[in-house]
């Protein structure tokens, strides 16, 4: 590192072509994973470090970006979209997300692009010089395995442009290649990004200034692209309008084709309809879940409790809590909680018919309702920012001012979403376990065991539960 050389030796990586989806037979549904040296990805670690963190004391990342960073998740990205949805139909806003597909955005990363882009960060001097030398001058090639299971390599070629996919150093250097996009739209539309998943979201209350607004964004989008020399993909790429009541018919038209309009679209995992009505997904979820229970009615005269509790939560929880806090509060998630008591009672002998509130007691397993409050409110404890208290709006000495302040909304959705949700569930806690929202461990394990003592079928069972 002090002279500024990453040798030439570990910059040689064998490609193994990942699918992804779609025919098998196109290359474009693969992703090229670079399998690279340990002592590579060991002398990595320490440049990520550095540089990261001086990209985060720096604040040089923009919020909108949520991949591969501390402190931001699938969850925040998932919010932060849904809720500038939500708040503005609460506005009697329209309101449209365009989901753009990037075309091999990785290997596309222009390398004189990307060090301009370091130098103007601040990342100079000797530091660049050794990003230079990581990013130029390597090698890979392609390995594969046939029906026979024989090894097929390809010859060594150098690569001209792109980072690394399987690096460490590869994905950061990506954020900040891509890191200006969301300020060259964000005077007309939001965005979201994780990595190159890139979503731009566009509200306006007048329907001539949204259709005005959708063509200035994608116009300001794709020459950022061009000028970047990355590439949209538009056949791929989508886009979803959101409605609470009434939907206006729109049409969306690049330089190159019509942008597919869409009723539902997967999003990080989450499948969003147009209505946000969770229906689509969960019953995608449930499909899951089922085969879940099919596999532990196999399993059980094999395994004892312990060891089946430890199955329920890899092959079962894992599934069912992802994105939780979003779609539970959908009136169709009632559907996830009869396979969870299906499942409660595989495990413990027995029939339908059969209450399971004290079978959650006795596993010391979380209720679908109670795993959602238990996400939501570590959600709302990890991210205060989103959620102010009464005494950040106002300075009246009242005796909510260690409440969250909810905000004033008219729609139901917006009222079930994860800001409005959060807020009420979080004000009804009882004291004891409210006070400890500074430490989040105790604060975690206190709330646990206090939804594990009521088994909680449901939000209206919570709110008795904490009015007593």
């Amino acid at each position: 590192m002090s002279t500024v050389i990453f040798h030439d030796r570990l910059k040689f990586s064998e490609v193994k072509p990942l699918h992804k989806d779609g025919d098998p037979l196109d290359f474009s549904n693969y992703r090229p994973i670079s399998l690279l040296t340990s002592f590579s990805k060991v002398i990595e670690k320490i440049i990520h470090k550095r540089l990261y963190h001086f990209l985060d004391q720096q604040k040089l990342i923009v919020n909108e970006q949520h991949g591969f960073r501390q402190k931001a998740s699938t969850e925040t990205a998932a919010f932060f979209l849904l809720n500038t949805i939500l708040l503005s139909l609460d506005k009697k806003s329209l309101a449209v997300v365009l989901f753009l597909d990037l075309r091999k955005a990785f290997d596309c990363v222009d390398h004189a692009i990307l060090l301009y882009k370091l130098n103007y960060y601040g990342i100079s001097g000797k530091a660049n010089e050794l990003m230079k030398s990581y990013i130029t001058d390597r090698y890979q090639r392609v390995v594969l395995d046939d029906k026979f299971s024989n090894k097929l390599v390809s010859e060594w070629k150098c690569i001209k442009h792109g980072v690394p996919q399987g690096s460490v150093l590869g994905p950061l250097l990506f954020l900040i290649y891509i890191n200006d996009l969301p300020r060259t739209i964000d005077n007309y539309a939001n965005s979201v990004l994780f990595a190159d998943d890139t979503s731009i979201i566009i509200t306006n209350t007048d329907p001539q200034e949204f259709k005005q607004t959708i063509d200035i964004s994608i116009q300001e989008t794709n020459d950022w692209f061009l000028s970047n020399l990355l590439t949209v993909n538009y056949n791929k790429t989508q886009f979803l309008q959101f409605f609470a009541k009434k939907k206006i018919p729109i049409q969306i038209i690049t330089s190159n084709s019509i942008l597919n309009n869409i009723n539902t679209t997967k999003f990080l995992g989450l499948t969003l309809d147009s209505m946000l009505s969770w229906r689509e997904h969960i019953t995608a979820l449930t499909l899951k879940l089922n085969k879940s229970c099919f596999a532990f009615r196999a399993i059980k005269p094999f395994m004892t409790t312990r060891v089946l509790k430890m199955v329920y939560y890899s092959y079962f929880h894992s599934i069912m809590s992802y994105g939780i806090i979003f779609w539970v509060s959908s009136h169709f998630s009632i559907n996830i909680l009869r396979t969870q008591k299906r499942i409660i009672r595989i495990m413990t002998n027995r029939s339908k018919r059969d209450s399971c509130r004290q079978l959650y007691k006795q596993l010391q397993i979380l209720t679908l309702p109670g795993q959602y409050i238990l996400s939501l409110l570590l959600f709302v404890i990890k991210y205060r920012e989103f959620f102010p208290l009464n005494s950040d709006i106002h300075d009246r000495n009242t005796r909510y001012n260690d409440n969250l302040h909810p905000p004033t909304t008219n729609l139901t959705p917006v009222q079930k979403g994860v800001l409005c949700s959060g807020i009420k569930i979080f004000n009804c806690l009882p004291t004891s376990i409210k006070s400890l929202s500074k430490d989040p461990k105790h604060f975690k394990n206190k709330l646990k065991n206090f939804l594990l003592e009521h088994t909680l079928y449901s939000l209206n069972e919570y709110y008795q539960v904490t009015s007593k």
